[in-house]
């Protein structure tokens, strides 16, 4: 019985470690000294012990046991010889030991001969565990991407940007960063009706996002925020100079899908962005032909690159 309980009580151990393939032991002797002794000297390499009470009768034998128990090692006592059979090597290793009931003294000796016959690494060669996750604690994020812009105005105007950010995440606990994000880009072309010049605008935004990580190398971030757009518009009207700009009110969104590499996260995104009550500007010419009209809407899709310091 006490051999039962020992026995049932190195098996949940076992289990709660996490044992696996490679890491079990079939313990083919039913002596009680014998397991605690083992026990204790196998304790640092973390390995599951299944103790039966009969002992294989070869080393063919012993193969067939490891095989059914998903076993790595198997340790018996036959005659005045304790034997080690280590299924990946495939060989059996005896060494002399007493028979019948074991004291303590001889226990233990005959368990410091089982570790040695296993040939085990040393236990701080064994793989260390991953650290747990930060419990808390404040995060910042520099962000940069470059992105392509459609913006539909009086013309289509496409351009290249560039998109800085910063944000903060109060707490690793939440998925929550607020932050702020500026845009700006090339200039676009605009000739027509006697006027020829170029439109230039960036802008800036406060935000707020959500992290929502479905594993730990994926994420999946949606955004909102609102800000202002500065736009100007310069050039030559009928070989005048001609200049008009205007601050505008600016509402964005949008999905970043980043992967992450420790601190750093590479990814791609897409966002829209809308401007309310952007101007037209006309001639007058007394036709009031339209020169340019601000975009009121635009669609940017591009690439990006983040790290996260604190984390």
């Amino acid at each position: 019985m006490r051999v039962a309980i020992a026995a049932l009580v190195v098996i949940a151990l076992g289990a709660h470690t996490g044992a696996s393939s490679g890491k079990r032991v079939v313990l083919a002797d039913a002596d009680p000294e014998l397991l605690r002794a083992v026990v204790a000297a196998l304790a640092p390499w973390r390995l599951e012990i299944v103790v039966v009470a009969d002992a294989p009768s070869s080393g063919a034998e012993a193969r067939t046991r490891a095989e059914a128990q998903d076993a790595r090692f198997v340790v018996w006592r036959a005659g005045r010889e304790l034997i080690v059979f280590d299924r990946d090597r495939g060989a059996e290793e005896r060494r002399g030991a007493p028979e019948g009931a074991l004291d303590a003294v001889d226990a233990a000796a005959a368990a410091l001969t089982v570790k040695t016959l296993m040939r085990l690494p040393p236990p701080e060669e064994l793989a260390a565990p991953p650290p747990p996750p930060r419990a808390g604690g404040t995060e910042i994020r520099l962000q940069a991407a470059f992105a392509t812009r459609i913006a539909r105005g009086s013309d289509t105007n496409i351009s290249a940007r560039f998109v800085g950010g910063a944000a903060v995440r109060p707490s690793a606990r939440l998925g929550l960063r607020i932050g702020a994000i500026a845009d700006l880009g090339t200039a676009s072309d605009v000739d027509r009706v006697g006027f020829s010049g170029a439109w230039t605008d960036w802008s800036l935004a406060g935000i707020a996002s959500w992290t929502f990580a479905p594993n730990a190398r994926w994420e999946l971030e949606p955004y909102a925020g609102a800000g202002f757009a500065r736009s100007s518009l310069a050039g030559t009207l009928m070989n005048t100079p001609y200049e008009q700009a205007a601050t505008l009110a600016l509402a964005c969104g949008g999905m970043w899908v980043r992967r992450r590499f420790a601190m750093w996260t590479l990814g791609a995104g897409a966002s829209l962005e809308g401007r309310p009550g952007t101007p037209t500007y006309t001639r007058s010419n007394g036709n009031n032909q339209t020169i340019f009209q601000v975009p009121s809407f635009g669609v940017e899709v591009g690439v990006l690159a983040a790290a996260d310091f604190g984390r």
